[in-house]
């Protein structure tokens, strides 16, 4: 197969002049004035007009059409590309029945933060312009279906409005808090004539994304003095790791205070090397007695709060730690979604665009440490010491417990991030999914913020192929070898996502954490029976993925990727990496099938 990009899905006879004419040339010629690069879907005849307009009118290149076989993957997809790229990503869904397929996806770009503008074709509005079927894909208001989780949506009426509308979506979208926003194009609106001079292109220098508010001074100067008067502090950033630009601050911050660092779970946002970075030490915050949270999904992961089904877990008054945390997640309250949520009080609260929050302590604390007295400031470089000193000791007892898990069969999974690591550690990567709850700490040498996309947000199992292809075309198109760790649950969700990465020559490397089970959901199910007094081994039923077991390989192959496995020997995995890095160099997608062995209870 050919690895020319050029020739995928070319036009052909195209006319030399092609004014718009139609409503839906002028929406696409919007589409490019935003940014449009690639526009994710899955074909609907509720946006023909704007489909045809794609391809005959702008010569199917920026925007270019990524043909996906599920809405869901055409979605997820969006949602990878815009993390990768920090800027609004763009989908089209086909009607009701599309916008179902795709509202798992929509959810998880709604917790992630994620800027999203969605298209989605309906109607038409004008009945007598229905044909049969459309009154079964027709609803008054076609957003409700997800407007309880996108930041706007909009209907327009006119063509006018619709291209209102679109910029308006998108200055939305990206303005801090992002997230999804939706808005419907008429079916038979799109496929009105419009003379070139018809209609006016918004201004977009009016519909700017908006960055987000700095926090209030007062406030950030009684969170300053907080961090400086500890004498443990500890530092933990969430979100805000998927923007490159949020690691100097951040450094800068650490070093100043001589505190610690953590990254919350699933995010990366703080070289791993930096002497104060404690990333995988438990006992960093039951030490800490003032803790900073930038950006946080959860603020349970560092204020804890009990739970009736997870006994154990500490309770809020169990610790004097105080707490400041640079946060947006007051300005997206949900009626219906509890997602950020959660009743954690904090003592300094700073509203504030985290990277703008960030830049404002950092100023503040300088102030303060500058005018500290000598005794102070030597106190504070012994703590710097201190933690480099334990820094030192905890990678390398994360390096010697990956080290012990060499040579176990299954393969252990802390394990196969280590050899995927040292196959492509001397490459430009970005690393768009990995292991959830069993990634070893340490191994990869994180740079900081922007090396890694996260998860889902959401929690939706199937995210992971969509999203995963989304940072690969980020990252072909800057560059990078693009590396997903996937489990094997996740990509059966949604394994047509590699079709899309072959077609559109867009080079991957998946190596698949394939335990073969649901199991997350085999511990609950062993929790539930323990608890009870029931058989723990009958934990597994209704959650193997096994007799038959799946050929991913073979899928994989199915779909025109390079595949191989599964690889059950720890011996051999290096070689079928690099094996799989080599056909990567060639362009094409290719897959590792690694049976891995379950991580231990926890439960």
């Amino acid at each position: 197969m050919s690895t020319d990009r050029s020739a995928v899905e070319a036009p052909a006879g195209l006319p030399a002049d092609r004014a718009a004419g139609y409503v839906s040339d002028h929406l696409v010629d919007l589409l490019r004035s935003l940014g449009c690069r690639y526009l994710p879907l899955n074909p609907g005849s509720s946006f023909r007009g704007l489909h045809d307009s794609l391809v005959n009118h702008a010569g199917n290149a920026d925007p270019q059409l990524l043909l996906c076989l599920h809405e869901e993957i055409a979605v997820s997809l969006a949602h990878g590309y815009a993390k990768a790229t920090g800027g609004v990503a763009f989908a089209a869904v086909h009607d009701l029945v599309g916008l179902m397929h795709a509202s798992m996806a929509v959810y998880d770009a709604w917790c992630d933060r994620v800027p999203l503008l969605l298209l989605g074709g309906g109607g038409p509005l004008t009945t007598a312009a229905r044909r049969p079927i459309d009154w079964l894909h027709s609803a008054s208001v076609q957003a409700q279906l997800v407007r309880d989780y996108v930041k706007w949506d909009d209907e327009p009426a006119d063509a006018q409005a619709l291209l209102d509308g679109v910029a308006r979506g998108h200055q939305l979208a990206g303005t801090a808090p992002a997230g999804p926003v939706y808005v419907t194009l008429d079916a038979d609106l799109q496929e009105q004539p419009a003379s070139p001079d018809g209609l006016d292109q918004p201004d977009l220098r009016r519909y700017l994304p908006q960055p987000g508010p700095g926090a209030d001074p007062d406030q950030v100067l009684e969170a300053a003095r907080l961090l400086v008067a500890a004498d443990a502090p500890l530092i933990v950033a969430g979100r805000v790791g998927l923007r490159p630009g949020a690691t100097t601050p951040l450094v800068e911050l650490a070093e100043l205070l001589g505190a610690a660092y953590q990254d919350a779970p699933n995010t990366v946002c703080f070289p791993t090397a930096h002497p104060q970075n404690l990333s995988g030490d438990p006992a960093v915050l039951e030490t800490a007695d003032a803790v900073l949270a930038v950006d946080l999904a959860d603020l349970r992961a560092v204020r804890p709060v009990t739970s009736s089904r997870e006994p154990g877990a500490a309770g809020t008054a169990s610790t004097g730690r105080r707490l400041v945390a640079i946060t947006l997640d007051p300005l997206t309250p949900s009626s219906w979604s509890h997602a950020g949520q959660a009743p954690v009080p904090i003592d300094v609260p700073l509203l504030a665009e985290p990277v703008t929050g960030l830049r404002q302590l950092r100023d503040a604390v300088a102030g303060l440490i500058e005018a500290e007295a000598p005794a102070r400031r030597r106190d504070r470089e012994r703590r710097r010491e201190i933690l480099t000193r334990r820094h030192r000791e905890l990678r390398a007892e994360q390096r010697a417990a990956v080290e012990s898990t060499r040579s176990r069969t299954p393969i252990a999974p802390a394990y196969l991030a280590a050899a995927v690591w040292e196959t492509v550690k001397d490459r430009p990567w970005l690393l768009t999914l990995r292991n959830t709850r069993s990634w070893p700490e340490g191994i990869w040498q994180f740079p900081g913020g922007g090396s890694y996309l996260g998860h889902s947000g959401g929690g939706g199992v199937g995210y992971g192929p969509g999203a995963m292809v989304g940072g690969a075309l980020a990252a072909r198109d800057h560059g990078r070898l693009p590396v997903a760790i996937i489990g094997d649950g996740d990509l059966l969700m949604a394994p047509g996502a590699l079709w899309t990465a072959v077609h559109y020559r867009i080079p991957l490397l998946i190596v698949v954490n394939n335990n073969r089970s649901f199991h997350n959901d085999e511990e609950h199910q062993y929790a539930v029976a323990r608890r009870r007094g029931r058989p723990v081994d009958n934990s597994w039923i209704g959650m193997r993925i096994d007799e038959p077991a799946v050929d991913l390989a073979g899928m994989a192959r199915s779909y025109g990727a390079w595949a191989t496995g599964p690889v059950t020997d720890p011996a051999e995995l290096p070689a079928a990496l690099e094996k799989a890095l080599h056909a990567i160099d060639e362009g094409q997608v290719a897959l590792v099938d690694v049976h891995t062995a379950p991580r231990p209870r926890r439960r």
